[in-house]
C-alpha cells in the first residue's frame, strides 16, 4: 500500500503557481484535477479520489494554498500516531477560531469539523464517506465532519504546521477569473443554508457543531 497520494485542484489564478512550486517539493505522488468538465469542488475532490487514491493509506487534498516542504510528512506522522483520526488539517488563518495558529503549540487538537482547504484524510474513511455533491460550497465541511464523527471518527487541527491561504473574498487582485469565482461562490451562500436546513433541520448549526 502506498503511504500517501496528493490530489490537487487546479486554479486559474496566477497565484496558483505558488501552490505548484510547493507541490514540486512533495515526496509523494501528486495528481491534478482540472474542474473544467468536472463541476463543483466536491465533484472534483470525489473524482480525484476515485481516479488516484490507488490503495494509498492517506490522501492529501490540496487547493490554492502554500506550505513548507516538511508539512505533508508532519501530517502523516500525526495521522500514524492517532488511529482514531479520520482527517486533520494544518492550522491557517481560518474563519473558524479553532483552526488558527497558536504560538508555541505543535499538537493536534480535536475539532468538530475541518475545512477542505488542505486536509489529509484516511483513504479508507473517505472511501466510505465521500463529499455530498448535492451540498453547496462551505456546507461540505460541516456535512462531512458531522457524518464522519457520527460514525465514531475524530477530526483535528495540527498546530505544528501552517498553511498560507487567502479566502477568495480577501484576494487583492483584479483578475477577471477571481471576480467571477467570488461572485459565483457568494451566490451559493443562501443555497448552502437551505441545503443544511433540508438535511439537518432548523437547528443545523447545533447539530453539525458549527461555531
Amino acid at each position: 500500500m502506498d503511504k500517501c497520494n496528493v490530489i490537487s485542484i487546479i486554479y486559474k489564478e496566477l497565484e496558483w503557481c505558488e501552490t505548484e512550486r510547493c507541490l514540486d517539493q512533495c515526496c509523494y505522488p501528486v495528481h491534478f484535477v482540472d474542474r473544467r468538465g468536472v463541476g463543483s469542488l466536491a465533484k472534483a475532490i470525489n473524482s480525484g479520489f476515485k481516479a488516484w487514491a490507488n490503495g494509498a493509506e492517506y490522501v492529501w487534498f490540496v487547493t490554492n494554498v502554500t506550505f513548507d516542504p516538511e508539512c505533508l510528512q508532519k501530517l502523516i506522522e500525526q495521522m500514524d500516531c492517532n488511529p482514531k483520526l479520520a482527517a486533520i488539517t494544518p492550522a491557517f488563518a481560518s474563519d473558524h477560531a479553532f483552526c488558527r495558529p497558536i504560538g508555541g503549540c505543535a499538537e493536534t487538537r480535536e475539532v468538530p469539523f475541518i475545512e477542505f482547504t488542505a486536509p489529509i484524510v484516511r483513504a479508507s474513511v473517505f472511501r466510505d464517506f465521500p463529499l455530498d455533491e448535492n451540498m453547496p460550497y462551505w456546507g461540505h465541511d460541516l456535512d462531512w465532519g458531522y457524518r464522519v464523527r457520527k460514525a465514531g471518527w475524530k477530526l483535528g487541527v495540527y498546530f505544528g504546521a501552517t498553511l498560507g491561504h487567502t479566502y477568495i473574498r480577501d484576494t487583492n487582485n483584479d483578475q477577471r477569473i477571481t471576480a467571477r469565482r467570488y461572485e459565483l461562490r457568494r451566490k451559493t451562500n443562501q443555497g448552502t443554508r437551505q441545503a443544511l436546513i433540508a438535511k439537518y433541520g432548523a437547528i443545523w448549526r447545533k447539530v453539525v457543531g458549527y461555531v
